[in-house]
């Protein structure tokens, strides 16, 4: 898999991804997306939920909802590398991390997939 590229990331490639799944519970995750959906907007919401579903999906190989799992943890880790709350640089390693692992699970994104995660964003900010 690609290395992220970013010597500030405390990932430095995606099978390091697993460390971080322990941070991972569904409750958690979605208590942070709604928290921070309107203040981070569709550019983050978008990636965050493609991995969402993908890792519902029973079409993906449990090696590949692994890793989302480990980036999830990471994007709802409390203690970050760039703090979230730094506008326009909070999501910064969240967003490396998931788009190298988005790059690396498209044969896993399916129009359902899309059309569940759009659908859930416009929920999210009506």
């Amino acid at each position: 898999m690609d290395e992220l590229n970013n010597e500030n990331l405390p990932i430095r490639r995606l099978e390091e991804t697993g460390s971080y799944s322990k941070y991972y519970d569904d409750n958690r995750f979605w208590r942070k997306v709604r928290r921070i959906a309107r203040k981070a907007g569709t550019s983050v919401l978008r990636p965050v939920l493609l991995l969402y579903y993908m890792m519902k999906s029973e079409h993906v190989p449990l090696r590949d909802k692994a890793y989302i799992v480990g980036a999830l943890g990471y994007f709802i880790l409390p203690i970050d590398l760039v703090p979230d709350l730094i506008a326009g640089l909070g999501y910064t390693d969240d967003l490396a991390v998931i788009a190298i692992l988005m790059k690396h699970l498209k044969d896993n994104l399916t129009p359902e997939i899309e059309l569940r995660a759009d659908a859930k964003i416009r929920d999210l900010l009506e």
